[in-house]
């Protein structure tokens, strides 16, 4: 009688470690196939966020929005303005009222967050986001909303210093608008060495460090990118300019001027002015 042959435990173990082989080679091409993925997402959004404002402008007499609610305007008696990017309960998709003037011009929310800042936002933990002054206290678990900052130099109604008016209100003014940035990944994690960044992402603000800052305040470009949790400062993070070019930005790019200022990369690419921006003269 005609007897089915069955796989010997030893044909067994070796097809397993076949298997296993493959997925060994497999797995680091599918990891990266997934992160490559997530990073062209991540320009497209952020295409879309340049898309946006082109048709703001269009609109209001090429003049840009204020910076710090532009998008979102949540209110921070509502919720504590350090906690408002990841909670839920504020985005202007369930409160039409905390929209900003930007919001109706955008095509979908789902624009407005990065997978790859999703991920790290969610794996970085509760306990150490917040407020600058108060961090890890948010009322509201890491339900990441939004993730995207406004270049504050444009559409800045402010003075800083002191008196002095700095930055452009209509978007005519930039003097190189393929170097300068429009929107930008914020981190949202303190960047060493020690007031690199005072801020981290809360607003849609991006107020980068100016030269003349006596106490490290300002923003700081997502260091996200290209790296992974262990090494989160290594990374870089993506703009879009004010061409509408989207680009992976170096956060720690930077050059010292003959006074012996150092300007960071976040503000080296932040400031409208690019004429006007000389050894001895800021404005």
């Amino acid at each position: 009688m005609y007897r089915k042959k069955a796989f010997t435990l030893i044909e067994l173990l070796v097809v397993i470690a076949i298997i296993g082989l493959l997925l060994a080679i497999v797995a680091p091409a599918l990891r990266l196939a997934k992160e490559r993925s997530q990073f062209i997402f991540c320009k497209t959004n952020l295409k879309s966020y340049g898309l946006t404002m082109k048709l703001y402008l269009q609109e209001n007499d090429d003049a840009y929005p204020v910076s710090y609610d532009s998008m979102f305007s949540v209110p921070t008696a509502t919720v504590p303005l350090g906690c408002q990017w990841h909670d839920k309960r504020t985005s202007p998709a369930n409160v039409p009222q905390h929209a900003g003037p930007l919001w109706p011009y955008m095509a979908k929310q789902e624009a407005s967050l990065c997978p790859t800042f999703k991920s790290f936002a969610k794996a970085f933990g509760a306990e150490h986001v917040g407020p600058p002054e108060n961090p890890g206290r948010c009322p509201n678990p890491i339900e990441p909303q939004y993730a995207y900052s406004q270049n504050h130099f444009l559409g800045g109604r402010v003075s800083y210093p002191s008196g002095t008016p700095y930055g452009v209100v209509k978007q005519h003014e930039v003097v190189d608008p393929g170097g300068v940035i429009e929107w930008v990944e914020e981190t949202i994690w303190f960047v060493p060495p020690v007031n690199v960044n005072r801020w981290v992402l809360n607003d849609t603000c991006f107020f980068t460090r100016h030269p003349d800052d006596t106490v490290g305040l300002g923003d700081f470009i997502a260091t996200y990118h290209g790296t992974s949790l262990a090494r989160r400062n290594a990374g870089k993070g993506n703009a879009v300019f004010v061409d509408g070019h989207v680009e992976l930005c170096d956060p720690y790019d930077s050059i010292t001027l003959s006074s012996g200022k150092v300007i960071s990369g976040g503000f080296r690419l932040a400031w409208p002015k690019k004429g006007k921006l000389s050894n001895t003269k800021l404005y």
